[in-house]
This record gives structure tokens, C-alpha cells and sequence, in this order.
């Protein structure tokens, strides 16, 4: 259709291919890094101070949940004990068995509440994790020249680690990574923004 390419086109086409060929050899030589970043975040949530006092308290609050837990079970046992102690059939064994029946629906709905209540908390506490590394990334990433940050996990190739960790390790998207770990830095970041002022 063209038969002929205007010289300005020719030019740019040029320049342009030139241009990538330069860019696609300095990254085969090693010279530049593509602006990619790899964030360990199960390491932050390890390794942060802050984040880590945060689930403590949420553990030791799901230690007294549980003890309230047993306690209410307790009650629900020794409903059902004295009710295999009465007569079959009898008044107290039907008041019983009612009193049984009340205390077992009471017991399901208080575990399940308390299991609601500390899925929403533990994703909270996540959530804010995740919010504070954001605050301290993008600043970061801009500073550094990064485009793309990929979430990385702790994984090891060991065949003496759970069944689950070793799922976990084969099915990461990371297989390999020289140099672009940035984990340190952005933990380093959040503890330098948390000891501000």
C-alpha cells in the first residue's frame, strides 16, 4: 500500500529498534535489572515488632475465649450427666433433656460467635499490616525506580517440612530471584515510620 516511507518514519523506526536492541542486550549482559521488586510479607509479619505485639494480644485474648469456651462445655456436661443419672421417662428426665438441648444450641452459638469474632479481628490485624507496608512501598518503589513488587513466601525445597509447606513451596511463583529482594528494606522502613514521633 505504502510504496514509498516518509524519511522522518525511516528515521524512527530506526531509532526506535535501536533503542530496544540496546536495552534487550544491556539486560542479557547483566548491566541493568528489570524494576521489579520481590516483598516477603509472612517475614515482615514475623520480624515486625509492632505487628507481633499486636498478635500476641490477640492470641492471649483467644486463650481466655477459650477458657470462657470450656467453661460453657463444662456446663453442657454436667447437664448431660445428670440426665443420664435420671429415671428414663421421668419429669426431671424430660426437664432435663430439654435443659441439655437449650445448654448444646447456647454452647454452638456462643463458639461460633467467638470464632466470627476472631476471624474479623485476625483479618483486621492483617489488613493494617498490609496498610502500613503499602504507606512505606510506594514512596519506596518510586524512589528505587520500581514498576512491579510480587509477593514472594517463605519456601524451602527441604522434604522434611509439613505436608502443607511443601505444598506451599512447589506451588510458589517465585522459582528464582538474585538481588531484587526488598523485604529488609521495606521492614526497615516500617520501624523507622513506627519510631517517628
Amino acid at each position: 500500500m505504502f510504496k514509498r516511507l516518509s524519511p522522518i518514519l525511516m528515521v524512527a523506526l530506526c531509532v526506535g529498534a535501536t533503542s530496544y536492541s540496546a536495552a534487550q542486550e544491556k539486560l542479557l549482559d547483566g548491566q541493568a535489572t528489570l524494576p521489579i521488586g520481590i516483598l516477603n510479607v509472612e517475614k515482615i509479619a514475623q520480624q515486625y515488632k509492632p505487628f507481633q505485639m499486636k498478635v500476641a494480644a490477640l492470641q492471649e485474648e483467644g486463650k481466655e475465649a477459650n477458657t470462657a469456651i470450656a467453661l460453657k462445655n463444662s456446663e453442657v456436661q454436667t447437664a448431660a450427666n445428670e440426665l443420664q443419672k435420671a429415671m428414663a421417662g421421668s419429669a426431671e428426665a424430660q426437664k432435663l433433656q430439654m435443659q441439655v438441648a437449650r445448654l448444646q444450641r447456647e454452647f454452638q452459638q456462643f463458639v461460633a460467635e467467638n470464632q466470627q469474632k476472631f476471624r474479623d479481628k485476625d483479618l483486621k490485624l492483617s489488613l493494617s499490616l498490609h496498610r502500613e507496608i503499602d504507606e512505606v512501598l510506594k514512596p519506596y518503589c518510586k524512589g528505587k525506580g520500581l514498576k512491579l513488587v510480587v509477593r514472594t513466601q517463605n519456601s524451602s525445597l527441604d522434604e522434611n517440612q509439613n505436608q502443607q509447606q511443601i505444598v506451599q513451596a512447589l506451588g510458589r511463583g517465585v522459582l528464582f530471584e538474585d538481588g531484587l529482594d526488598i523485604t529488609d528494606d521495606v521492614l526497615k522502613l516500617l520501624v523507622e515510620k513506627k519510631n517517628k514521633p
